[in-house]
């Protein structure tokens, strides 16, 4: 019985442990949000507003990648086979330890997959702001700006200026 409480409590900490990991992963953010930013000026305004500017190039870029999603399905799977182990004794202990972890390598693989598809592609846009310093921001769409429009670069995001 106490063996049974050893094996309980390290599952139960495994798996919070993972929750905690995997929900790091979670993209919260509005899709239409920038991705990262980069820039040779200070951003500290409370507003967010940097200032006016033409666009110089933008970019499309594509996040790096896991193609085989090796990542979620090594995780879930340990974590599957770990929470299978809890169940039954013997050659049902071994039946549910296998069933967990292809189930939760299954699941992982699909978590990874989708996770990476909201982060997919941006666009990389460099503009040059009135007072001449140039401004990079990343992106996820650009809509219909293009090269030489008039913008607004505000809270970290490219808009046309007379919006």
């Amino acid at each position: 019985m106490m063996e049974l409480k050893k094996y309980t409590l390290a599952g139960l900490a495994v798996s919070i442990l993972t929750l905690a990991l995997l929900g790091g992963c979670a993209n919260s953010s509005n899709p239409a949000a920038p991705i990262s930013t980069s820039s040779g000026l200070p951003t500290s305004s409370s507003s967010g507003f940097i200032g006016y500017g033409v666009v110089e190039d933008i970019e499309a870029i594509k996040a790096s990648d896991d193609d085989n999603h090796i990542t979620g399905l090594l995780i879930g799977g340990a974590v599957g086979g770990l929470l299978g182990h809890q169940v039954g004794s013997g050659k049902g202990q071994a039946a549910a330890t296998v069933a967990g972890a292809v189930g939760g390598a299954v699941a992982g693989r699909e978590i990874e997959k989708r996770i990476q598809a909201a982060n997919r592609e941006g666009h990389r846009v460099r503009v040059r702001l009135s007072n001449g310093t140039i401004y990079t921001v990343t992106q996820s769409s650009v809509s219909d700006i293009k090269i030489g429009d008039r913008v607004r670069v505000d809270n970290d995001h490219v808009s046309h200026a007379d919006q």
